[in-house]
């Protein structure tokens, strides 16, 4: 289930994305407005802030306590398996009554998950000013200027006011852990919102991993520096979960077409599931965020669709629930086994 709140600092296109196509973890996309979630316990769940969109019309209103509990009876409820257990089926994993208009999740079986775009860049600026647009920030036009591109004055700005919204939140997004692509726009923009928010009793661990990172393309911009430089310069971020090479070798050799990107953007969701955190802050792109988001909510109301694949702003936030509806396991050989290495 997801639940949607956007931070936006710049406007933006919208973008249209291709439909969704079968994975191992579902999210489902509803507003306040259209349906009512309800969650076991209330720590952390509760406090996901939302983006309100227009009242859809849906089915005909039940005009009787009587059809009220008929409806009841024709979509049963399902049961929860234990802390041990997890169902095989996606459909018991969660319950969900159509006619009544809820959906029932367990608080264990969700993470709050607040995504966060990166800030302006400097290619951005490239890309938005020059007539050849994105194509212009290919090596073959620009050479290797926009290497690992850094963010404008304008981007520190953009930081700034969302770090601002950020402490001024009637809940506090109290992350347990900073998810952060290992590009230097990613890391700088983490550290400047994030990283100097002071909403809990010690600052919580950054992580970089190339999970998140940038569809890679031919662009020098979505091609990190030498890892012992990054190192240096935000001692603050675990690199470990990133691959150990000086030189960016997964830019050079793992070139990614749109459907190898959203494949990379499931094995992230499914690290994120591993996890023992269930408050998580990430900070990426928004050509990785478009192709991850494109996969999900097919079904769902076309303002809430709208709202959850649109192309976020720089400096934007968009904070979801993700709920798993499988047990993933870091142990090979074991049940719930899920390989999520970057290639």
């Amino acid at each position: 289930m997801i639940l949607a709140q956007s931070c936006r600092t710049d406007s933006e296109a919208r973008e249209s994305m291709a439909p969704a196509h079968p994975i191992y973890l579902i999210l489902l996309f509803q507003f306040v407005v259209s349906s009512i979630t309800v969650v076991e316990g209330n720590a952390g769940v509760n406090h996901v802030p939302s983006f309100r969109s227009s009242p859809v019309e849906g089915p005909a209103q039940q005009d009787s306590e009587v059809s009220l509990r008929e409806a009841s009876k024709r979509v049963p409820i399902s049961r929860m398996p234990s802390m041990g257990s997890f169902p095989d089926s996606d459909s018991y994993a969660f319950s969900h009554n159509e006619d009544l208009g809820f959906s029932i999740f367990l608080e264990r079986r969700c993470k709050v998950v607040y995504f966060i775009r990166h800030a302006e860049a400097f290619h951005n600026i490239a890309e938005r000013e020059h007539e050849l647009g994105s194509l212009y920030l290919q090596e073959e036009h620009s050479g290797w200027k926009f290497w690992d591109a850094g963010l404008t004055p304008k981007g520190v700005e953009q930081c700034a006011k969302l770090r601002k919204e950020l402490k001024s939140m009637a809940h506090q997004l109290d992350c347990e852990v900073v998810v952060v692509s290992p590009l230097t726009r990613t890391l700088q923009t983490a550290r400047l919102t994030i990283g100097s928010v002071k909403f809990m009793d010690s600052p919580p661990p950054f992580i970089a991993t190339d999970l998140c990172r940038e569809r890679i393309t031919n662009c020098p911009a979505d091609s990190r520096r030498r890892l012992s430089v990054l190192k240096e310069e935000f001692p603050e971020v675990d690199f470990s979960q990133c691959i150990q090479s000086e030189h960016d070798s997964m830019w050079f050799d793992h070139k990614e077409d749109s459907q190898l990107c959203k494949e990379r953007g499931i094995r992230f969701l499914k690290w994120l599931a591993k996890r023992p955190e269930s408050r998580i802050a990430v900070v990426t792109h928004s050509g990785f965020l478009n192709r991850l988001f494109s996969q999900f909510g097919l079904g769902i109301a076309p303002d809430d669709q709208e709202e959850l694949r649109r192309r976020p702003a720089n400096c934007e936030m968009r904070g979801l629930i993700l709920c798993a509806h499988r047990h993933f396991s870091d142990v090979p050989g074991t049940e719930g086994y899920e390989e999520t290495r970057i290639y």
